[in-house]
């Protein structure tokens, strides 16, 4: 009988601890936070030097942090899921309908090359900033994972325009939009 009283205390203790630690992990789920942000950085292109078919390179970073929000859980993110991609312009000077073809890329911010890339063709940069339309970038869902990933660990990732302008002189702006929603722990 002392048997079969000690298996059974056994077996209610061992039922208790496991809800025990199964609560704990629900709390510490439950504390958890979850939002939507906006990060966007513009890239300033800029070509002075009169010509048709000129190259165009410009660099620069996105700060991820720039975002309020973000930069209040920067230490406690544990997850960046990105929704969308997209691009626009908003500015313009330069000669009536020139156009832009080449690659807006993506890569970590602490690496000098990029990784991902995605294809922007004939863009009217006259006519786009005219309509102040927003473009969506298709880029792959494992690349957009990619990007993801570098936000996570950086905070941040690289942006890389290279491509041709059919005409120069061109002053105007384009900006970058990422859209995401970011896991983090409670503060």
């Amino acid at each position: 009988m002392k048997k079969h009283v000690l298996k059974a205390s056994s077996l209610v203790v061992l039922a208790l601890t496991s809800t025990i630690f199964s609560a704990c992990d629900l709390l510490d789920k439950a504390d958890d936070v979850s939002f939507d942000a906006t990060v966007d950085e513009t890239i300033l292109v800029t070509e002075e030097n009169e010509g048709t078919n000129v190259a165009y390179t410009e660099t620069i970073t996105l700060d991820a942090t720039s975002d309020p929000d973000i930069s209040k859980y920067k230490s406690k993110i544990t997850g960046f899921t990105v929704k969308k991609v997209s691009y626009q312009v908003v500015s313009f000077d330069g000669v009536a309908g020139t156009v832009f073809s080449g690659t807006l890329s993506f890569g970590d911010a602490s690496q000098a090359t990029p990784t991902v890339a995605a294809t922007v063709n004939n863009l009217n940069m006259q006519q786009a900033f005219a309509s102040g339309q927003i473009f969506d970038l298709s880029i792959s869902p494992t690349d957009v994972d990619k990007i993801a990933a570098m936000l996570k660990d950086d905070k941040a990732v690289k942006l890389y325009l290279n491509g041709q302008l059919s005409s120069a002189p061109l002053y105007s702006s384009v900006k970058v939009i990422l859209e995401v929603s970011v896991k983090a722990d409670a503060l």
